[in-house]
């Protein structure tokens, strides 16, 4: 009869007794004769579990565990969790060398590289403790009344949990039963009742992510069927936009809609893992999970979390973030391939991430997904109030809603849901205003500057052609507390020219600062609403400013800076006094040019600024004709 030690707590007793048994019976060819010489590379199916299990082969070689950094010992047990990373200690090669018998703990067989599985004299997993196992350990211990029973139910708890409920002088039987208590209340805990699925065809306002989605669909169905190679299939996209507004949801739905598996993972849960071998452990156990339930969607979140290595080469984190992403473009484009797994990534800003992430064959398709639209809108809040009927007219919700993501539509939702259970009633239009947030009307003053500064840039969209108008609206209500409302825009989208010389770049810096050119002219001053923020009109025109000069050879200098840094044209700027003089003096040239061309058209202006008052939203094809088609006016000489 082996005994344990004296010097080790009851509580740890247990679980070493019984995984004495286990690695008894998965080596007991070489511990029939102690002096054996043999190496064993073991895996636990529990990585919680390989403390006990260090423990118990350190007895079992009479030796105490002992760290890799002390090889001389004839006998070695120790747990090597990354094998990446051996540089940091001393050579597995050195230390077998120097032991006669080793035995080497790993958290995954198939993280050990092949040249080290040829050192094994025994390579495998460790089965999971048996019945048998705790009867014996029972008799080893001297635990009478362990039964048949008794051991059937610790079979299928952890060793871990069992370390816990056992300790001295607590019976048998009452460790039992707060093992038991313990179950039940994680099974309850565990039980929920499963969602219905929510495929892109319920979906809204997810545009060209949605007819992506559905074609990949079709895709993994033909590839399934043995119609097309996995050659013909996307093998991954990359979806970017504003916060709330539905990437992970939109995941969920491509993998219900393409009838897969969805694997969830991200840059911060990766990193949160630990040292960068962790990091990329886990990264890897990633794309296997994914790779093991083929075909699936390895969902990616936090993308931009992973970084550029062209960004910030001069920082102290330079070195992990390039392994980090040289491991990530491993992971995406294979050697041996990822047949059956697309990757889907998401983040807020796609400026920020490696080039190499978006090339063919891994990310390699971009779609954005916008704020919803107002008939977006209404249809996603439906999808929330599925089962409710919404009587009334929701243009109220829809006007005070514009701007809003999918999230916080979601919330709306579920306050009106809420309301409607407490107060007995029915879901309707007004009961779901109670729940809007708070708001108040705008004044007349208000107003009129809101629509003087929208005016400003339409006029200039349409007058200066660097981009398409769409329409233009002002809002009249803002919330109470002001943050996050939209209170007007002039919706323009940039055309889509191939060639784009200084005149493209210098209109939209104009069209641009139309806005506070407008406030100018009709009131002399303007207020702070075109800057403070990375995505204002300022913002973005010192941006265009910087890269004029910088970028594209179009300023003093033929030499190209790209920048560093999450905001690398505002670290530019920033770093070089000059460069910001000449930003300063373009930016205000082009002020100068869209203030002279909209007191050309003060009459237009006005009549704009009117319309907005009146109707709220005056769409492109009503400014196009107001303004009727004129020479295109021609930059101020300096």
């Amino acid at each position: 009869m082996t005994h344990l030690p004296t010097r080790m707590s009851s509580s740890l007793m247990l679980p070493v007794a019984v995984a004495m048994c286990g690695l008894r019976s998965a080596l007991r060819p070489f511990l029939r004769r102690p002096e054996t010489s043999f190496v064993a590379i073991l895996a636990v199916n529990e990585q919680d579990a390989i403390p006990y299990y260090k423990t118990a082969m350190g007895e079992l070689l009479s030796i105490n565990s002992s760290p890799i950094a002390e090889w001389e010992n004839k006998q070695v047990v120790t747990f090597i969790e990354e094998f990446e990373h051996m540089r940091f200690k001393p050579d597995v090669f050195d230390l077998v060398r120097a032991a006669t018998q080793v035995v080497i703990f790993v958290p995954n067989l198939e993280d050990v590289p092949p040249k080290i599985r040829t050192l094994a004299d025994f390579f495998g997993m460790i089965d999971p403790p048996k019945v048998d196992h705790y009867l014996a350990a029972a008799k080893t211990l001297d635990i009478a009344d362990m039964t048949k029973a008794h051991a059937e139910f610790l079979a299928d708890q952890s060793l871990e949990a069992i370390k816990f409920a056992f300790r001295k002088g607590r019976p048998l039987i009452n460790s039992i039963r707060r093992l038991k208590k313990q179950a039940m209340l994680e099974a309850e805990a565990t039980v929920v009742a499963p969602k219905p699925k929510v495929t892109l065809n319920d979906m809204h306002g997810y545009g060209i992510a949605k007819d992506w989605g559905l074609r990949l669909a079709e895709d993994i169905a033909a590839w399934q069927q043995g119609v097309i190679a996995w050659e013909d299939v996307d093998r991954g996209a990359l979806i970017y936009g504003p916060p709330g507004c539905g990437k992970t949801t939109y995941a969920q739905a491509l993998a219900d809609t393409c009838g897969v598996d969805l694997v969830v993972a991200s840059a911060g849960r990766w990193q949160a893992r630990g040292h960068l071998g962790d990091f990329l452990k886990a990264m890897r156990a990633s794309f296997l999970e994914a790779t093991k339930k083929a075909p699936a969607i390895l969902f990616v979140d936090e993308f931009d979390s992973m970084g550029s290595r062209d960004i910030g080469t001069d920082s102290d984190h330079h070195d992990y973030k390039r392994q980090a992403i040289n491991a990530l473009l491993e992971c995406l484009d294979p050697v041996e391939g990822r047949e059956g797994v697309v990757v889907i990534g998401a983040t807020n800003d796609p400026k920020a991430i490696d080039p190499a992430l978006l090339r063919p064959g891994r990310l390699e398709i971009t779609i954005q997904i916008p704020l919803p639209d107002d008939i977006a809108r209404v249809g996603i809040l439906r999808q929330h109030l599925a089962g409710h009927e919404v009587e009334g007219d929701l243009a109220d919700f829809v006007a005070f809603s514009r701007g809003w993501s999918g999230a916080d539509i979601m919330k709306v939702a579920r306050d009106v849901r809420r309301l409607a259970r407490r107060k007995g009633v029915a879901v309707t239009a007004s009961l779901l205003m109670e729940v809007m947030p708070a708001r108040r009307a705008l004044s007349a003053v208000e107003l009129r500057r809101m629509a003087v500064h929208e005016a400003g840039h339409a006029i200039l969209c349409v007058l200066l052609s660097s981009d398409v108008l769409h329409h233009v609206y002002i809002e009249r209500f803002i919330t109470q507390n002001g943050g996050g409302s939209l209170l007007g825009a002039a919706a323009c989208s940039p055309i889509d020219n191939v060639v784009k010389t200084l005149d493209w770049y210098e209109d939209r810096i104009a069209m641009l600062l139309g806005g506070i050119a407008a406030e100018n002219i009709v009131f002399g001053n303007q207020a702070d609403g075109a800057g403070g923020v990375a995505r204002s009109d300022l913002a973005i025109a010192s941006d265009l400013a910087t890269r004029i000069e910088r970028h594209f050879g179009f300023g003093e200098s033929l030499v190209v800076d790209i920048g560093n840094g999450a905001r690398p044209l505002e670290n530019l700027r920033a770093s070089d006094t000059q460069l910001r003089g000449r930003v300063d003096e373009r930016l205000k040239e082009q002020f100068d040019r869209a203030t002279s061309i909209l007191a050309d058209h003060r009459s237009n202006l006005e009549c704009l600024v009117d319309w907005l008052m009146t109707k709220g939203r005056v769409e492109g094809d009503e400014v196009r004709a107001l303004l009727k088609p004129v020479t295109k006016p021609a930059s101020i000489s300096t």
